[in-house]
């Protein structure tokens, strides 16, 4: 009998740290829980919502300076597996002397969703997560991906595991808005990325992600995505903040520059999963 409760606290155990990261993960810089870039097999927990203000610095476009990117996102979880995600966003492109019917200046929605297959308490030990996204500012970028995520050390240590991440992603991006004169400037490419998260500190207030994706556009010139980041997490509170250095990987606009996420998760359920 006192063997059967153990089983039962440690499996409740496990299930509550699970809770507390999935529903505290970050978003991307299109608005899907995950590693700045990239999704991640995790969603948000029962009844949590996830805000968050992203600012990109992209690098330099053509030479006449960088490109950013603003946004603020949202997303949820709709009924077990789903997540919901989504925001509004702006890229802000330098200007082109000379060129007036060059135009980087752009608003519009991103808008997602992923569905989670298995969790780590599955029989494959791992979560596998699907999803597509949308975003108009950047690049009309139309994506859909599967991704697995898989904790590397025990969920009811006094530490906080390493978590990884591998997936293979599908990228469109048309670029026709840029310019009056441009035609049919598109590229669909599909990119392999991995990253990870190494917490710092024992309770994970203090963590790394990094990550690293091969090229996801066609175009010659194009480089690999990556990022690299400090997250601030403390740990049962809702809010989180990172700051780090990546590179998009958008044809117009292919350097590196700096990057920041401010996010608060918003509890509206008293459990979750």
């Amino acid at each position: 009998m006192n063997m059967k409760k153990t089983l039962q606290s440690l499996i409740a155990a496990a299930a509550i740290v699970v809770s507390a990261s999935a529903a505290k993960a970050d978003l991307t810089v299109n608005g899907a829980v995950g590693l700045p870039l990239n999704p991640t097999a995790q969603i948000p927990a029962e009844g949590g919502i996830r805000v968050q203000g992203n600012y990109y610095d992209l690098g330099d476009s053509f030479g006449a300076g960088d490109a950013k990117v603003y946004g603020i996102y949202a997303a949820g979880r709709a009924g077990d597996m789903l997540e919901i995600n989504g925001g509004i966003e702006k890229l802000d492109g330098p200007k082109f002397d000379g060129v007036p019917n060059l135009n980087l200046n752009r608003t519009g929605l991103a808008l997602g969703a992923k569905y989670l297959f298995t969790r780590e308490s599955d029989a494959p030990g791992v979560r596998i997560a699907a999803g597509l996204g949308y975003s108009r500012a950047q690049a009309n970028n139309l994506h859909a991906y599967v991704v697995g995520t898989k904790y590397f050390g025990e969920l009811t240590g006094e530490r906080v595991p390493i978590t990884g991440h591998l997936g293979l992603r599908y990228d469109r991006f048309d670029y026709d808005f840029i310019s009056d004169f441009a035609d049919d400037l598109t590229s669909s490419k599909v990119s392999l990325f991995a990253g990870v998260e190494v917490p710092i500190t024992a309770n994970g207030d203090f963590s790394f992600a990094g990550e690293l994706q091969t090229k996801n556009n066609e175009f010659a010139g194009s480089k690999s995505p990556y990022s690299a980041s400090i997250r601030y997490r403390p740990a049962g509170q809702g809010f989180a903040a990172s700051i780090g250095i990546q590179r998009r990987g958008l044809a117009i606009s292919e350097g590196s520059g700096l990057f920041a996420q401010l996010g608060y998760t918003f509890d509206t359920a008293s459990n979750g999963q």
